[in-house]
């Protein structure tokens, strides 16, 4: 399902998700409230539509569905009285909902995109970096929880990196089973579907892997066994086993083959601290490069927000040249 988002051209592609309604308009800040609005035709996923060019700045909307104001469902960011909000050389990253066929799980699934600032006001292809979640959380977790878009913007504001696409899927905790059909729903689906439908560098030169404890798990194992997918992989506090380190093992030439890159991290207070360190060990002993942190900190959401800038900036140093 593609989602709502301001073009390199200044205007703005607007989706709605549902096939079922009869009529969808759109109207917001960009023509003054105008009503009826502008209308969107039937796509292959609802109804698409374009509108602009948009002047510079954040601008609000909503959608007329049947004569219903709705908020945009494929777009996260939000402005004032529950309006959507389409973000035109902002200072701030947008925020989006998309969901796309996984033939490997044989199901939909959802993932949120972080699209830089940048990414409307130019034609160059970006890195991406995959961001999983833990066990029973969802595709928002990051958002909700991770301060992930604050965290992104004052890295870019202050230069410490440049403008990284960041996508978080949907996993709902099933890798925790080691479920070796992941491995292509992130390696192959995702990754596909991601750079058929956003401007990314399609390369493994510039894609990076993380999450954190589950996730933190899950992309060591799936960093390992689709080592020619991924340059830079990070774990924050996962909760390995005997499987991360037979990954490890028996996929050790791959990774040094694509020259991958590990952080591992994990709280100094965390029941996993041991085997977290272990792994970067292994990872070391495997010959592939690896940074091991460790900070104050439980296996809690304080933990992982201070993790996420040094994981960023970690990966930004590896994927953007």
């Amino acid at each position: 399902m593609p989602f709502s988002h301001v073009r390199d051209d200044g205007t703005a592609v607007i989706h709605y998700p549902d096939p079922g309604a009869r009529e969808v308009r759109v109207t917001g800040s960009f023509c003054d409230w105008r009503t009826p609005g502008e209308a969107l035709g039937r796509a292959a996923h609802g109804f698409s539509g374009v509108v602009g060019p948009l002047p510079p700045g954040d601008l609000e909307y909503k959608l007329v569905v049947d004569g219903r104001w709705v908020a945009d469902p494929t777009n996260l960011s939000s402005g004032r009285d529950g309006n959507s909000l389409l973000r035109h050389g902002s200072p701030e990253g947008g925020l989006h909902l998309g969901r796309f066929h996984a033939p490997a799980l044989g199901e939909e699934r959802g993932y949120a995109v972080y699209l830089p600032p940048g990414y409307a006001t130019s034609t160059r292809r970006l890195p991406v970096l995959y961001l999983l979640h833990g066990a029973l959380d969802w595709e928002r977790t990051w958002l909700e929880k991770g301060a992930l878009a604050t965290t992104l913007d004052a890295l870019r504001a202050a230069g410490a990196i440049g403008d990284l696409v960041v996508v978080m899927p949907n996993e709902n905790g099933r890798l925790f089973h080691g479920d070796a059909r992941v491995a292509d729903y992130l390696a192959r689906d995702l990754v596909g579907h991601v750079d058929a439908e956003l401007r990314t560098l399609a390369s493994p030169r510039h894609r990076a892997l993380d999450g954190l404890s589950t996730g933190g798990f899950t992309s060591v194992l799936v960093g390992a066994w689709r080592a020619a997918t991924w340059r830079s992989v990070g774990s924050m506090s996962g909760c390995h086993d005997a499987r991360s380190f037979e990954a490890i093992v028996g996929c050790a030439p791959a990774m040094r083959a694509a020259e991958q890159r590990y952080l591992v991290s994990c709280g100094r207070d965390e029941p996993h601290r041991d085997t977290c360190r272990e792994v970067g060990r292994a990872l070391e002993a495997a010959g592939v490069p690896t940074v091991w942190h460790e900070a104050p900190g439980p296996h809690e959401w304080e933990t992982w927000r201070a993790a996420l800038e040094r994981h960023v900036r970690f990966h930004w140093e590896h994927i953007a040249d």
